[in-house]
């Protein structure tokens, strides 16, 4: 009897395991982005007035990011060069997906947690469970979005811009260094997007 109990046990519990691999798999995507490639942006009041120059290295320097698309959850974590000693520092993310595009905005000030909010067509989204850590030891910031805030997405592509002002005595200037994440240059008003990460 016990053997056979035994043998009932494996047959039953030998499917389950063969599936939960599955059911946990979520795509993983690394893509990287040349170290040293910040850019500066500003806006100047006195037009004798000059942009400072780019900090070597940047905190806003993107190196690499790492995404992967759950059944519950898109995680991504985005390396920096150095965020040593950063006071403020902000993040731009669009995200792509099949029905349309939602914007995250990241935001960390010195002596405050980070905060992260989610938008779509310029209206604010409630999601609560919308997270954003800042490890500045570590030079990343992690988010983690609930996939029912995208509306469950078979897929998404990111696009992230990262900005950290610069200190600076004229008065008539206003600058921060800035880096897209998928490109050697940035755009103003858009992001470069990397590949599909298909939801696992």
């Amino acid at each position: 009897m016990p053997s056979r109990l035994g043998l009932r046990l494996v047959a039953l519990i030998a499917p389950a395991a063969l599936l939960a691999p599955a059911a946990a798999h979520a795509e993983k995507v690394v893509t990287h982005d040349p170290a040293g490639d910040a850019g500066v942006l500003g806006w100047l009041a006195d037009e004798d007035a000059e942009l400072p120059p780019v900090p070597d290295p940047s905190p806003a320097d993107i190196v690499r990011t790492v995404a992967a698309h759950g059944e519950r959850r898109l995680r991504f974590t985005v390396h920096f060069a150095d965020l040593a000693g950063v006071r403020d520092h902000s993040m731009q993310v669009a995200v792509r997906t099949p029905s349309g595009g939602y914007r995250l905005g990241i935001e960390k000030e010195e002596g405050r947690r980070a905060r992260a909010t989610l938008t779509q067509r310029g209206q604010h989204l409630d999601c609560r469970a919308l997270r954003a850590r800042y490890d500045a030891g570590a030079d990343v910031v992690a988010v983690s979005v609930p996939t029912a805030c995208l509306s469950s997405p078979r897929w998404v592509r990111l696009g992230i811009k990262a900005f950290a002002p610069l200190a600076t005595t004229d008065p008539a200037v206003l600058a921060s260094t800035v880096d897209d994440g998928h490109s050697d240059s940035f755009r103003v008003m858009r992001a470069s997007t990397g590949p599909r990460i298909r939801r696992g």
